[in-house]
């Protein structure tokens, strides 16, 4: 049964639909299906352990218009009851509306069935099918369908397949279409995209108006260098940002932001007044103090932020003053790219 059911999916799949040249106005289908009754009634006493049913079914449909179907369903089943020990003959009678989903073969449908079994009941459907047609009348289809049990609360599903044969008369418009229609080519314009590049080497269609293009009709760009400084100050013996400090951050990362392929490495410097190790190991919280401040409030990523701090090997002033000392205690960076941007007309 799995084989055959990979079987059918593989047909439906790559079968071509069949143009339709019948203007429709009833079907009829014989089908086989496979009713599986829900897991509970198979524990119910009261269902006789009702398990699964096969059986063999006629359905007749109503073509209301390209989208809409009305169908009425009969089918007969043998189902396994008692724990599979026994069968049980029912009948299955019931109306559907169904949809057509546009030149796709696909439908959906709902209605309501009258059960009779080993219990009788009533139950509202709700399921989806496949046409495929495979002459101007007869057609295959295959459904599934679950089933809502109104009067216990149970939900049994259905699998069908079937033959369909379409009742109507053939359409003379599509007869005539292939005597009188002439087949017409469009006339193409010889540069279609107005770039000045003729359609036999233009590579690049549709280039926008207002761009230049070289000579096989393609965007040209243009190479532009962006670059940004950072240069911030600190306090003798202090790693703490200033408040005023914030906004270079921020063009910093703004900038990084932009150009996404850019990474950055923080230098943090100190004045040469004290121990050489500590102004290292104070140049270097000065590198991470931006470093965290880029990571934590701007949401920079870390692998793209290296900083490093240099103590007081690289002074901008070798003098004594407190300006010479101011000068050097600074954390500076520098990113430059290269970008791309597209030549346009003047």
């Amino acid at each position: 049964m799995k084989a055959f059911k990979i079987t059918l999916l593989a047909a439906l799949i790559s079968s071509p639909l069949a143009a339709e040249t019948i203007d429709k106005t009833w079907e009829i289908g014989v089908f086989g299906d496979y009713i599986k009754s829900s897991t509970n009634k198979e524990n119910e006493l009261d269902f006789q352990q009702i398990e699964a049913g096969k059986g063999i079914g006629l359905d007749i449909s109503k073509i209301i218009n390209d989208r809409w179907d009305f169908r009425f369903e009969l089918a007969r089943a043998r189902y396994d009851i008692n724990d599979g020990t026994d069968k049980d003959y029912g009948t299955r009678y019931g109306l559907d509306a169904i949809y057509k989903v546009e030149d796709t073969g696909l439908y959906l449908f709902t209605g309501v069935k009258r059960f009779n079994n080993v219990r009788s009941y009533n139950a509202i459907n709700l399921g989806a099918g496949y046409t495929l047609p495979v002459s101007d009348r007869f057609s295959l289809y295959s459904e599934a369908v679950v089933y809502r049990d109104v009067d216990y609360g149970y939900t049994d599903q259905g699998f069908k397949i079937g033959l369909k044969y379409a009742f109507g008369n053939v359409k003379q418009s599509a007869v005539a279409s292939k005597i009188i229609e002439p087949v017409i080519q469009p006339v193409q314009s010889l540069d279609n995209d107005n770039d000045g590049v003729n359609n036999s080497i233009d590579k690049c269609d549709n280039t926008p108006s207002n761009v230049k293009v070289d000579s096989k009709g393609c965007t040209l760009y243009a190479e532009k260098s962006a670059s940004i400084n950072l240069n911030v100050a600190f306090e003798n013996n202090s790693s703490q940002l200033k408040p005023s400090a914030m906004n270079d951050i921020q063009r910093l990362a703004d900038f990084m932001k932009t150009y996404e392929d850019t990474n950055v490495v923080i230098e943090g410097h100190s004045s040469a007044v004290g121990d050489a190790g500590y102004n290292l190991m104070i140049s270097q919280k000065r590198a991470d103090a931006i470093k965290n401040i880029l990571i934590n409030e701007f949401n920079i990523d870390e692998s793209r932020l290296t900083a490093k701090g240099f103590g007081e090997t690289q002074l901008l002033s070798k003098g004594n003053s407190l300006a010479d000392h101011i000068a050097n205690r600074r954390v500076v960076a520098k990113i430059e790219t290269t970008v791309k941007e597209v030549v346009t007309k003047s």
